[in-house]
């Protein structure tokens, strides 16, 4: 193993520079004619959503003071910015982590402006699977987590909080406790032993297995909050319940395909193919699951 795969086995994440300043103002820049700040509401009023996976439409940012979740994919309007999903020295790392042939599974942004808190309940990210079904086995070496999380900020940022190591077992007594009952998401008030935040400059890209225990937390941002946030998987291995996340029907489109980059619209092509081999998400944590592609 490399030095990276071991952090990234023994800690479930490793921090990484993928962008120069340069890069960095030019997807600045992208994102600010996007998103229209002037429409910004700055106050305390702490937002929080177990839902937000769900996502929220581009068109609706700043009407609220809460942390937008926005899917790229699938949308018109963002086909400018989609190349930040393809970045070549990100790749190169994904595949050195999981396997040959990267392959997207979401493509998004978290963006909220000033002076807005936001706190996400701490969880793993199991929300697709019933709570009855979520087994122990999941979060062990046994289970080969065919799933690599990504933020990528375009200012620094310390919102992203994890328990290191947790990814490879299931949780402590006092884990169990602090979730409440639920194999979900905890209160948003619970404290998680172990629970610390992870400081990312901008530019810098946290590679996580989302299988972490981890949580969204800010007590009022001071700068703005714009993140890349994205998912990939191997192609060499069965996917993961994450690779289920783009929206199937738009990027399906055969008039919204053609406005892509050729980078981002061949990862569009194999997920769809990869789609078609396994429909079912729920197979994807049955027992006896992981294996590779056949």
């Amino acid at each position: 193993m490399t030095p990276r795969q071991q952090q990234f086995d023994r800690d479930g994440f490793v921090l990484e520079r993928v962008l120069t300043d340069a890069e960095v103002e030019d997807f600045r820049r992208l994102m600010a004619e996007l998103l229209d700040p002037a429409k910004g509401n700055s106050s305390n009023e702490v937002a929080c959503s177990s839902m937000q996976h769900l996502g929220d439409p581009l068109e609706s940012f700043g009407t609220r003071a809460k942390q937008y979740y926005i899917h790229m994919l699938g949308s018109p309007r963002a086909t400018s910015i989609l190349h930040a999903y393809h970045i070549p020295a990100m790749l190169e790392i994904v595949e050195e982590l999981l396997g040959p042939h990267p392959i997207i599974n979401n493509a998004s942004i978290f963006a909220t402006n000033p002076g807005v808190s936001y706190s996400l309940g701490w969880h793993r990210d199991v929300i697709q699977i019933p709570q009855a079904e979520i087994r122990d086995e999941l979060f062990s070496p046994d289970w080969p987590h065919n799933s690599v999380q990504i933020n990528l900020p375009l200012y620094e940022e310390q919102s992203l909080w994890v328990v290191p190591g947790s990814h490879r077992r299931p949780n402590t007594p006092d884990e169990d406790a602090a979730f409440g009952g639920s194999k979900h998401y905890a209160p948003t008030d619970a404290v998680m032993p172990g629970g610390v935040p992870v400081r990312i400059p901008a530019g810098h890209a946290l590679l996580y297995n989302n299988n972490l225990i981890h949580r969204g937390y800010n007590a009022g941002l001071q700068t703005p909050r714009r993140t890349l946030h994205m998912g990939y998987h191997s192609a060499s291995r069965k996917p993961t319940w994450h690779f289920y996340l783009l929206p199937l029907e738009p990027i399906c489109d055969q008039a919204y395909q053609a406005r892509l980059q050729p980078g981002i619209r061949g990862m569009v092509e194999d997920y769809i193919a990869l789609r078609k081999q396994f429909p079912r998400m729920e197979d994807t944590w049955q027992p006896g699951w992981p294996g590779a592609v056949a």
